[in-house]
């Protein structure tokens, strides 16, 4: 059996962490409701072209809300999504990272997965909710079937730190951790994604348990250790010689705004599944907006060609529309000021 799954884990009051993205506080309903949508039109593409696919959400939310006028568990329903319950156990103490704090809980989708299910060769994709789906994902199951396990690396320097480490600063983190020297500088997988074999969700999950309080334990005495799940997988990884692919039409992480940085190419058009962490609020709110709200059958009556047409018009891929430009410049500048008002002030009641 193929699972195609994504999670949502809400931050509590008291508990929130910093998620630029978004300029949100992370326990605000309305900070979450991106991410209702987000999920809700990742299973609707998902659902498209995967129908005999099993999809699942992962959550810690036990009250669904109404977002838009509909409410979520029955979209998730007409959507055939099961919705699994389970909480968050390994939460980073505070002061461990401010960014993205719930990341870790991956790792608790990980647990459930191991010890409910034993076919060792059911296979699980795991994605970020602003993932859609452009073509079958039977192409990447198949690409994972022969070693039960799929994974893509991002293209950084060496030098570049990303979440508070570098490759550089990897290498030298796995070696004080395997207590043997590296002949190479490791390679940055793409957290967004995750594709293994029940098999090797067991060796990545013990192995992650070994691990877990070793990063308490160096983050208590101040050591360098792993600030997110895709830094914690991509060690995981290497350890156990998993390597990633080196396909380009499987998976991308897209960037698209213009004002800041943009990645697109004309051939990103063949790409099976688009990651889209700019578009929260932008192309994929849009999208969200035409197929799920404006809608009665979540876009799945609209032909193939009307439907990739949409996505490529709407989030701007391969090419932007004029007036999609002007929004970004607009509404990013209009964030930029907003931020900048908002340091004024807080470092001038700190002054007082």
């Amino acid at each position: 059996m193929n699972y195609i799954c994504t999670w949502l884990c809400a931050d509590e009051k008291g508990e929130e962490s910093i998620f630029p993205q978004t300029g949100q506080k992370s326990s605000s309903q309305s900070h979450q409701n991106i991410y209702w949508r987000c999920l809700t039109l990742f299973f609707a593409t998902s659902f498209r072209f995967n129908k005999n696919d099993k999809h699942i959400l992962f959550t810690n939310v036990k009250h669904f809300p109404e977002v838009d006028g509909k409410r979520v568990l029955d979209m998730l329903a007409d959507l055939q999504v099961e919705i699994i319950y389970t909480d968050f156990k390994y939460k980073t103490p505070k002061g461990y990272f401010e960014l993205f704090q719930n990341q870790f809980y991956e790792f608790s989708v990980l647990e459930h997965i191991v010890q409910n299910n034993q076919n060792l060769e059911d296979s699980y994709l795991i994605l970020d909710s602003d993932c859609i789906f452009l073509k079958p994902a039977q192409q990447l199951f198949d690409q994972a079937k022969e070693k039960g396990f799929l994974s893509f690396e991002d293209d950084c320097t060496t030098d570049l730190v990303i979440h508070g480490l570098s490759r550089k600063d990897m290498k030298t983190l796995y070696q004080e951790l395997l207590n043997e020297p590296l002949n190479e500088i490791p390679g940055y997988h793409l957290g967004e994604f995750l594709l293994a074999s029940v098999k090797n969700l067991q060796t990545l999950y013990a192995d992650f348990m070994v691990l877990w309080p070793e990063l308490l334990r160096r983050n208590k005495l101040g050591l360098p250790k792993f600030n997110e799940e895709a830094q914690t997988l991509s060690y995981l990884y290497y350890k156990n010689g998993f390597k990633a692919s080196t396909s380009k039409t499987l998976l991308k992480r897209f960037w698209t705004n213009p004002v800041f940085y943009r990645n697109v190419e004309p051939t990103d058009v063949d790409v099976a599944v688009w990651h889209l962490p700019s578009e929260k609020q932008f192309g994929l709110a849009d999208m969200y907006d035409t197929m799920i709200v404006k809608q009665d059958n979540y876009g799945l009556d609209l032909s193939h060609e009307s439907y990739v047409y949409l996505a490529q018009k709407t989030l701007g891929i391969p090419h932007l529309t004029m007036p999609k430009k002007l929004k970004y410049y607009v509404l990013s500048y209009y964030r930029a000021v907003k931020k900048r008002a908002k340091l004024k002030l807080a470092l001038k009641a700190a002054m007082y």
